[in-house]
């Protein structure tokens, strides 16, 4: 769902035509079919944005936005976050979240978690995030895990410590999340989050995290 931030006068630029009439007549005309059509319309709005079109890109976007098409809100909201048109954004992302679209839920948890575009609230980005989570979104479930392990998202010390955080953290490591499965390693030696004390299970994380390492390693050394 995050793309990365590109150059400051990539973001002048999207920013600009987001905002600019169309620069060409052709993007001005919203296809008499775009209801009936609306996948096609983000289809090609990835196509453009792929290319580097971005003009094009948020032209076809919207029109499959605007119909309510779950996926061309969330890219728009992408685009329209790395513009910094945050409160844009978050009315995108809302769109495709009130639909159930879990990149939507976890856009729109981190533009609170964050402020952006929105007034900070740790407690609905949670509620979001975590119903992205729910839904086994691979970032929401590392975000859920970062804050129980590092706090955040408006948790308690006594949430961090629970049958939630066991939860979360678990599923975490599962998806390979190197700080879970190095937390759950300490956690078996400690009995923390209601664990048993569990030297096998303890042994075990840290295997897979050391695999996790050396094939980043590997990974690293060929770049």
């Amino acid at each position: 769902m995050w793309l990365e931030a590109g150059s400051l006068m990539r973001r002048r630029l999207i920013r600009w035509l987001s905002t600019s009439v169309c620069a060409a007549a052709a993007l001005c005309v919203v296809p008499t079919a775009a209801a009936a059509n609306a996948e096609d319309e983000y289809r090609a709005g990835q196509m453009f944005y792929q290319r580097g079109d971005v003009t094009g890109a948020m032209a076809r976007l919207r029109i499959a936005s605007d119909v309510g098409h779950a996926p061309a809100q969330v890219l728009l909201a992408d685009i329209l976050d790395q513009a910094e048109m945050n409160e844009e954004a978050v009315a995108q992302y809302r769109k495709a979240a009130t639909q159930g679209n879990a990149d939507g839920e976890y856009g729109l948890g981190n533009m609170y978690a964050n402020g952006e575009g929105v007034k900070r609230d740790p407690a609905e980005a949670r509620k979001w995030i975590l119903r992205a989570a729910e839904k086994n979104h691979p970032r929401a479930t590392t975000t859920l895990a970062q804050a129980y392990l590092g706090g955040g998202l408006g948790l308690s010390n006594a949430e961090r410590n629970g049958e939630d955080a066991r939860r979360w953290v678990t599923r975490a490591a599962d998806n390979h999340y190197l700080p879970a499965l190095d937390y759950l390693a300490k956690a078996y030696r400690k009995g923390l989050m209601g664990l048993a004390v569990d030297e096998k299970q303890a042994q075990s994380m840290e295997a897979r995290a050391n695999k996790l390492r050396g094939i980043a390693a590997a990974q690293k050394g060929k770049k």
